[in-house]
């Protein structure tokens, strides 16, 4: 008996409201690690012709189009994410139909009268295993990972279309095979190699003689190569190679523990990676929320002889080679199961081309290898009554849609993203987890930015504990400390991060404004000086940063005596703000320091005039007291402590030049 004809409508629809109900509460989500290029020029700046082709052309450049069409706003583009994910749904559909179909079962279960509808029910309890994953938010509901969500769509699109091309014998459908595993590949590279499932659909579907199956080898072969010349294009530089800095710092901690590893580095990441396959699938099939973050970090093995990762190893392989023999060998029910086991077997090798230490287990890219799941499940379920599997359905929809709302509700900000990756990272772990101080030092930041300053502490004083790379963590403890007025603390921890390797012109900075506060001017200056001559990019921010730091170092300089440096640096800023009353009083105080100030008053008296502040004062007093006019310099400190009388430095001057004289001091 077959199912109702309106029975696939009303599962859609349910399924719809359910994909829905978990993902709308997180259109307002923010923006995520990997996010930060949809606004930094990455995606915007580079991305939107599709006749410029690039890594993940279509992906990225779908941003730029949505944009364009919709007008801005990240809840369109993550309306966008759902709506491919939804169509994932439906080609996942489409392809297992028509694979069951073309499938026989065991005779009793066929015989059975239930056995159309059961099948049917069967694949839909395994489109909810697939849609209302946890594990799924990862891909759907981090923005920028539309490219895997986008390669898996047009890859399984791919397949479905070359299967009904082997049903039909239509050649359209193959032409419509080609064009979405282009566009697969477009949307992300771990896509390409799709094309090596033309061989197992082929046989699957046709169960060829031996002449007919090396042709179509031979061509998947041919395209194969094609589709890895583009890649390597690309990605060349990236292979069996640690291709950025943070993975070369944990090469480093790795290499502190087991001296030697980095020559075999990429062979063990091999070894490390096939362990994992096997992770991912559980967690699809387990999906349980406390193993899952956007920053997971399992040990790296040490050496050959770890039993989990050998184990994994040598699963992986002979479970790849018996789905090989049973596509070949056994037509039927163990023939699909084996096709689907290769789906992820075979797309998972790009995990093998490179060298991973930075992401060796990120949840997102299991999305394209999950795809077997729905055909699997039906494969287990048909024979089963159909009521009893839509009950099972509704249980484990209404579970896992649970489970994949709070993992949404997760990734709300950044601050709740890295709070729950830094509640999952296992403090106790082996050293060999490289990498778990990174979730704290961004949950860190996280609490930093809301002012909740002492946990930043304890964040960052735990991703320093955990390994954290060169000297981050430490730089930020520093900057906290600065906040909370620690001043000492604070130079402390700076020295540390600069042992560790931390520079820049933040840490030069971060110390200046430290020192100045301790009243350390000399060594401020220096520290001002050394920001200002770091190497910086071309945009606002920069050159407000650089106007910010000439300032500083300016009002630093006259109190270190560098008369020459401040006047330079004040008439150099005066250039784009020539009105700028605290330019003028700081030009003016170092004439003075410099023996000029007939210029420095000069410079002052049209300030008074027109902005008659307690600064404007205090300069002017300056200027007098350095022309000898001793009677209108206590005149004009009086105008100042008059206009500024909670301001201690006026009345202390003041108290000096009655008897003696002083040199001048920047106006605080």
């Amino acid at each position: 008996m077959a199912a109702s004809p309106k029975a696939i409508y009303w599962f859609s629809a349910l399924l719809l409201l359910a994909i829905l109900g978990v993902y709308l509460p997180g259109l307002n989500n923010g923006l995520l690690f990997d996010d930060m290029r949809l606004t930094d020029g990455t995606i915007f700046g580079n991305y939107g012709s599709l006749l410029d082709f690039k890594q993940r052309t279509l992906s990225y450049g779908s941003f730029v189009w949505i944009e364009q069409l919709f007008g801005a706003g990240w809840w369109k583009q993550r309306v966008f994410n759902i709506a491919l994910h939804l169509a994932t749904v439906a080609a996942l559909y489409a392809l297992f139909k028509a694979l069951l179909t073309q499938t026989h079962f065991p005779h009793d279960i066929e015989e059975q009268p239930h056995f159309l509808a059961s099948r049917d029910a069967a694949l839909q309890l395994g489109l909810i295993l697939f849609a209302l994953n946890p594990v799924a938010v990862y891909a759907v509901g981090y923005l920028l990972q539309r490219s895997i969500v986008m390669a898996t769509l047009f890859a399984v699109l791919a397949c479905w279309a070359f299967v009904r091309g082997l049903q039909s014998g239509r050649a359209l459908w193959h032409v419509a095979a080609f064009i979405c595993y282009v566009l697969a590949v477009l949307s992300k590279e771990h896509a390409f190699l799709t094309v090596a499932m033309v061989v197992p659909l082929y046989i699957f579907v046709r169960r060829p003689g031996l002449k007919a199956a090396m042709v179509i080898v031979g061509m998947a072969l041919l395209l194969l190569a094609v589709a890895s010349a583009a890649v390597f294009h690309f990605f060349g530089s990236l292979v069996g190679q640690i291709f950025d800095e943070q993975s070369q710092g944990y090469a480093r901690q790795l290499e502190a523990l087991q001296p030697g590893i980095t020559s075999r580095i990429y062979p063990l990441s091999i070894l490390n990676e096939a362990a994992l396959f096997f992770a991912y699938g559980f967690l699809w099939i387990v999906p349980y929320a406390g193993w899952m973050s956007i920053d997971l970090r399992p040990a790296f093995p040490l050496g050959f002889g770890s039993i989990w990762h050998l184990a994994g190893a040598l699963g992986y392989l002979a479970l790849l080679a018996c789905s090989i023999w049973a596509v070949l060998r056994r037509p039927g029910v163990i023939g699909l199961v084996a096709l689907c086991l290769l789906f992820p077997l075979l797309w998972y090798a790009t995990e093998f081309a490179t060298v991973w230490l930075q992401d060796p287990f990120v949840l997102y890219r299991s999305y394209l290898w999950a795809v077997a799941i729905p055909g699997l499940a039906a494969i287990a379920l048909t024979g089963v009554k159909p009521r009893t599997i839509y009950i099972v359905g509704i249980v484990i929809g209404v579970v896992f849609g649970a489970l994949a709302f709070e993992r949404v509700l997760s990734l709300q900000d950044v601050g709740t993203s890295w709070a729950d990756a830094a509640e999952k990272i296992d403090k106790k772990a082996p050293a060999n987890a490289v990498g778990r101080g990174r979730a704290f030092l961004n949950v860190g930041t996280a609490h930093a930015d809301k002012g909740m300053l002492d946990q930043a502490l304890q964040d960052f004083a735990t991703a320093n504990a955990l390994g954290d790379l060169g000297g981050n963590a430490l730089f930020n403890m520093g900057a906290v400390l600065s906040q909370q007025k620690k001043f000492p603390e604070a130079l402390n921890a700076f020295a540390a991060a600069q042992a560790k390797g931390f520079n820049g012109q933040a840490l030069y900075y971060q110390k200046a404004e430290a020192l100045m506060a301790t009243g350390q001017l000399r060594a401020a200056f220096e520290e001002y000086s050394r920001a200002l001559g770091e190497p910086t990019e071309d945009s606002a921010n920069a050159k407000q940063m650089e106007q910010t730091l000439r300032l500083k170092r300016a009002e630093a300089a006259i109190g270190a005596q560098q008369y020459k440096v401040a006047a330079d640096d004040f008439r150099t800023l005066l250039q784009t703000s020539p009105n700028a009353p605290r330019l003028i009083v700081g030009l003016g105080l170092a004439l003075v320091g410099q023996g000029d100030s007939a210029q420095a008053k000069e410079l002052l008296e049209p300030l008074v005039a027109r902005s008659p502040s307690a600064p404007a004062f205090y300069g002017r007093a300056m200027a007098y007291h350095g022309l000898g006019n001793l009677p209108e310099a206590l005149k004009n400190l009086d105008q100042a402590i008059r206009l500024e009388p909670q301001n201690p430095q006026y009345r202390q001057v003041r108290n000096q030049l009655s008897p003696a004289t002083a040199k001048p001091q920047a106006a605080k």
